[in-house]
């Protein structure tokens, strides 16, 4: 476990070099790792070294292999781990890993630029997860393959599954906790690009446990624009949450104002991120528009009719009835908000 500070410096992105000890090689293995300084994230890498060589070890349950991620649970004590293997297909990907860059050139969503973020958020926010460590499989000096682990939130569910087994109250109080995470990544000047209920978890055991955000790949740490950011993830939640129902349309962007209102005050509600709500509470935008591109740019212009004909191209959003406007603004009624007991 004595790393020297050359190994420590040698070509690796900060983000691992400040948070990690690293790289260890367990004996007989291809792998490396970068590890935090405590003895439970040696543990969890040492178990899933194991596994990843061939070991016959049942403490490791592969839970779903999808798109190149695998998904695995490492039982340990006093607590167990969560761990997420990623495929590198492409060169600058991998690269991007190497570098620990996150751009459109090497890519956003490899380890190294979860890590970053995902440590990022927790620091920024004290609303997401620990990282204990990140495995690499190295092919000609280049990450193939990185791993991630974390604790396993034990006691804790989605917020999809919480929302739909909640009655009224109980949906109140999700919705607010959904309002203080988002005031949160608000003032921390992030913005999930991923953010959806199946990425934000509420605790079964503790009613006043804020909500934790995971799955940090495509993230971006440095918005420009808080208040577009926000909108943009307002509507998104309350779309999944409440689906696209038209007769509720008024009152969901009503309700999406109102919250807008409440985190970004009133400098943060303008005809841009009326727009913006409109748009995300009615279509899926992020087949056709450029939310990191919105949310870090130095100024913002938003042409509402325009915008919604680019995101009517995808088939996703086809059979959606059109938003009616006037001039560029949402032509929807001014209504009284509630949290809906539905």
């Amino acid at each position: 476990m004595n790393i020297s500070d050359r190994q420590r410096r040698r070509g690796r992105p900060d983000v691992l070099q400040r948070h990690f000890h690293g790289p260890v090689h367990f004996p007989g293995s291809p792998w490396q790792w970068w590890l935090a300084d405590n003895d439970r994230a040696y543990e969890a890498a040492r178990r899933m070294d194991q596994h990843l060589c061939g070991s016959e070890d049942d403490s490791v349950t592969t839970l779903r292999e999808r798109k190149g991620r695998s998904i695995f649970r490492i039982q340990a004590t006093p607590g167990d781990f969560f761990a997420k293997e990623i495929a590198l297909p492409s060169l600058r990907k991998r690269f991007g890993a190497l570098l620990g860059v996150q751009n459109r050139l090497f890519g956003h969503d490899h380890g190294s630029a979860e890590v970053d973020n995902t440590l990022t958020l927790n620091e920024r926010t004290g609303q997401g997860l620990d990282v204990l460590c990140l495995g690499e499989l190295l092919r000609g000096g280049i990450p193939d393959h990185q791993l991630l682990i974390q604790p396993w939130l034990e006691g804790w569910i989605n917020l999809g599954e919480a929302f739909s087994a909640a009655d009224s109250h109980q949906r109140r109080v999700l919705l607010q906790g959904l309002e203080d995470l988002l005031r949160a990544f608000h003032h921390a000047r992030i913005c999930h690009l991923d953010i959806n209920t199946g990425n934000l978890m509420v605790s079964t055991q503790d009613p006043q446990a804020p909500l934790r955000a995971i799955d940090c790949a495509r993230m971006t740490t440095g918005v420009t624009q808080p208040a577009v950011s926000t909108a943009l993830q307002i509507g998104k939640m309350l779309r999944e949450l409440y689906g696209r129902d038209e007769a509720d349309f008024a009152t969901r962007y009503a309700q999406a104002r109102a919250m807008q209102h409440r985190i970004a005050d009133k400098e943060g509600v303008n005809e841009a991120t009326d727009t913006l709500l409109a748009l995300s509470l009615r279509y899926r935008l992020s087949k056709n528009l450029s939310r990191r591109k919105l949310v870090t740019a130095s100024f913002v212009n938003i042409d509402g009719p325009s915008l919604e004909q680019s995101v009517r191209a995808s088939h996703k959003n086809a059979d959606v009835p059109a938003i009616v406007w006037n001039h560029d603004h949402p032509a929807l009624a001014e209504e009284d908000t509630v949290y809906s007991n539905r």
